[in-house]
């Protein structure tokens, strides 16, 4: 979409996970963004949000991702770009955490400019026009914690539904991953059992296909859906587009 005849203007953050994870997850995003009329560049100038060396107390070089980020976004936002980003823990820092390691107006701007994907096409409408041809399925959507923490967990259900689907969203807490926690070998019984609650939930509703747009609740649902990890919200939105 040409910036002349665009609704808005959106740069897609290159967070890690979906750079170098999940691509097809960023790419969904693209397409989803661009045929509800928005013009997306992907910045070449930004780093790793510090959502990971946040999360395990690093603060001076959490902070420094900030400052280099928020130094490369804030003219931008000023020029009238929105900051988007797949991840919804990445979304999160820039909305929240970068509020707490900068006091400064620029990170207040990005903050206030900076959406997770799914709440950006929720919070402008931007899916009111789409043509979208859903298959009738019903999607069991686990939500991420720092959404819901935030308070902007409501949004994938709601473009899901606009788009189509019916939404089974389910009262589920942590999948047992928090972050890197997981990850790692000593916590593998606690993150095993914690996710078996969530594996529960999901037998128990009735959706055809389950969608979460946490990386880290993704590769714990695999071990449910067989080794597949379940796709990410805006790849069922991108599914269902009327090409």
């Amino acid at each position: 979409v040409a910036v002349e005849e665009a609704t808005r203007t959106a740069l897609l953050f290159p967070d890690t996970a979906t750079n170098y994870n999940h691509p097809e997850a960023g790419r969904a995003a693209v397409e989803v963004l661009e045929a509800a009329g928005v013009h997306v560049a992907v910045p070449g100038d930004v780093t790793a949000t510090g959502r990971p060396a946040h999360s395990k107390g690093f603060l001076d070089t959490a902070r420094e991702r900030a400052r280099t980020n928020v130094a490369a976004l804030a003219p931008r936002v000023a020029d009238g770009w929105d900051v988007v980003l797949v991840e919804p823990s990445d979304a999160v820092m820039l909305q929240s955490d970068y509020l707490d390691l900068l006091d400064d107006r620029d990170a207040e701007r990005v903050a206030a400019n900076a959406y997770g994907a799914m709440e950006y096409l929720d919070r402008f409408d931007l899916t009111a026009d789409l043509e979208t041809d859903a298959p009738g399925e019903t999607l069991t959507y686990h939500g991420h914690c720092h959404q819901k923490a935030t308070k902007k967990d409501g949004h994938a259900a709601a473009v899901l539904r606009t788009a189509g689907y019916a939404v089974d969203e389910l009262d589920s807490g942590c999948c047992g991953m928090a972050g890197s926690f997981g990850y790692e070998a000593e916590h593998y019984s606690l993150s095993r059992a914690i996710g078996r609650i969530l594996f529960d939930q999901v037998d128990d509703s009735d959706g055809d296909a389950v969608v979460a747009p946490g990386a880290s609740c993704r590769a714990q649902l695999a071990e449910r859906e067989g080794g597949t990890e379940p796709p990410h919200p805006i790849e069922k939105l991108a599914a269902a587009l009327d090409r």
